[in-house]
């Protein structure tokens, strides 16, 4: 697994890739001829008290406009085109890139992933783009042991190897256990149920319904995020206890009960299923949503 991180994200999206793209795609001549006005004679003026500086801006789709998001998948999506072997696997969220790589042998991996990062390495130098060294990493997974250095080579640079890699919010190990995501996702619930404890105190502060409200609105989705790709480290009682006293604590606070309470009656009391059975009913509805029961 390689993860790659560009330089600038959606500031280093070049205009005349985008219009290539867009015309690749067979876009209409009026929205043609629209985005084109839309990229010409643009200029970004630096002002200062005694020197006005004015360059030429050709790269560049803010986040947070209407139609920047579109216009970075439609060059990215060129990237995603690109003909990749059978053995390696291509994946973008936003400018968030994985590339995927099997083989049945750590050499033959090794191959796969340098020979692909060649090709993407290439479709960067072509669309005007540069990917931060510093912050891409590769991480070998499987279940055997390995004690071999791995060479996995981009940009004529062997990439720093790691036995964590972060993605989409979700800490991937080596052996894809899932264990320290569950302790971060853990860690920083805890910290979340302490700050609100501040106002909500036995006596005084908020009421059970905005409390409830707060743990079902923010919460639950910071401890179901993702579940279907870590579900299986919940099967590890080690794990389910640790977010079961997360749970444990907001129960508390929605109840303004004693901290003897025992976990079950905790959420009985609270009127909220388990922390288990919510893992287990989101992964159930994402099966069913995308086929993949």
């Amino acid at each position: 697994m390689v993860s790659l991180d560009i330089w600038g994200a959606y500031d280093a999206a070049w205009w005349p890739s985008i219009l290539s793209n867009l015309h690749d795609l067979r876009c209409p001549k009026n929205l043609y001829a629209l985005y084109l006005n839309y990229f010409s004679d643009r200029v970004a003026t630096l002002h200062t008290n005694t020197h006005t500086v004015r360059r030429t801006v050709t790269k560049g789709c803010p986040q947070g406009s209407c139609c920047g998001p579109g216009f970075w998948n439609i060059m990215y999506n060129a990237l995603l085109n690109l003909e990749f072997s059978i053995h390696t696997k291509v994946i973008a969220v936003a400018d968030d890139l994985a590339i995927m790589t099997t083989g049945n042998i750590l050499s033959e991996a090794e191959v796969y992933a340098s020979s692909q990062l060649a090709k993407i390495e290439k479709w960067a130098k072509e669309n005007k783009m540069q990917f931060n060294e510093t912050k891409s990493k590769a991480m070998l997974l499987t279940w055997k042991r390995n004690n071999k250095n791995i060479n996995i080579y981009h940009n004529n640079r062997r990439q720093e190897v790691v036995k964590e890699m972060k993605y989409l919010g979700i800490y991937f190990d080596s052996r894809l256990t899932f264990d320290n995501h569950i302790k971060y996702i853990a860690e920083n619930s805890t910290k979340l149920i302490h700050m609100l404890g501040r106002s909500a105190k036995l006596h005084w502060g908020l009421g059970h319904k905005s409390i409830k409200t707060i743990y079902e609105g923010a919460l639950i989705p910071l401890l179901t995020y993702g579940a279907p790709v870590w579900d299986k480290a919940v099967v590890k009682q080690r794990n389910l206890h640790m977010l079961q006293r997360v749970q444990r604590l907001i129960n508390i606070k929605i109840m303004k009960v004693y901290r003897t309470i025992f976990f079950e009656a905790s959420c009985m009391m609270a009127g909220v299923p388990p922390i288990g059975i919510v893992i287990e009913e989101k992964v159930r509805v994402y099966k069913i949503k995308h086929n993949t029961e």
